[in-house]
């Protein structure tokens, strides 16, 4: 029988940290050769029994890619053009769910027809999820800032109704001290759900709460 690889080898193998691993497993589209029942705790922390978790030689395959999918390597190769990681001291990369991937597309497609108009204004520098919705920054020179604007809020709008996970239809969900915009088949992400705040969307232009046209 091949041994099996503990989940600090394997990182190493990979080229990725411990956490990330564990957090790919808690997501459970992939299941490792061992695999110790998910406690996913409040506040959004997880796997008290990771290190329990032992990969085979084909599970690497499997979070190989996966890794590769997290990391928006495709996306980073296909609109190189486009996007522009923020270089400078404290920089800051693509810090949000890999199923926000077509949004993310859909956006840098908009950034592109502003060139091909010959309008050169944007290029994506770096996003992140907030409260469970996509936050994308750009440089863009004024002429076209209303033009960006709108890409923006699309974009913004798109991932409240879009699994930050895998892409399929999905809402904000709540968990104690975390949320997130997740399916049915992820929404254990969040841990055990906060039922008084179920729905509820914080808009984080208005800073203002409103229930969520997506609400179940």
């Amino acid at each position: 029988m091949t041994e099996l690889l503990t989940v600090h080898e394997a990182a190493e193998r990979l080229g990725t940290d411990v956490m990330t691993l564990v957090e790919i497993v808690n997501v459970g589209d992939i299941v490792p050769a061992i695999s110790p029942k998910p406690r996913v705790l409040s506040g959004g922390e997880v796997w008290k029994n990771w290190r329990e978790i032992r990969l085979s030689e084909d599970d690497i395959a499997l979070f190989k890619a996966e890794i590769s999918r997290r990391r928006f390597e495709d996306f980073k190769a296909d609109y190189s053009d486009i996007y522009t990681p923020d270089s400078r001291p404290g920089g800051r990369g693509l810090e949000f769910g890999p199923g926000w991937t077509n949004i993310l597309k859909t956006y840098a497609d908009g950034l592109r027809s502003l060139v091909i108009e010959g309008k050169q204004a944007a290029w994506l520098r770096w996003g992140k999820e907030k409260f469970g919705a996509l936050r994308l920054f750009s440089d863009y020179i004024l002429s076209v800032e209303r033009q960006v604007i709108d890409l923006h809020r699309e974009a913004h709008r798109s991932s409240l109704v879009t699994c930050q996970e895998c892409g399929e239809p999905a809402r904000l969900r709540f968990g104690y001290g975390v949320c997130l915009t997740l399916c049915e088949r992820h929404k254990h992400i969040v841990g055990e759900p906060d039922p008084s705040r179920d729905g509820i969307i914080l808009d984080l232009d208005a800073w203002t709460l409103k229930e969520s046209e997506t609400k179940e």
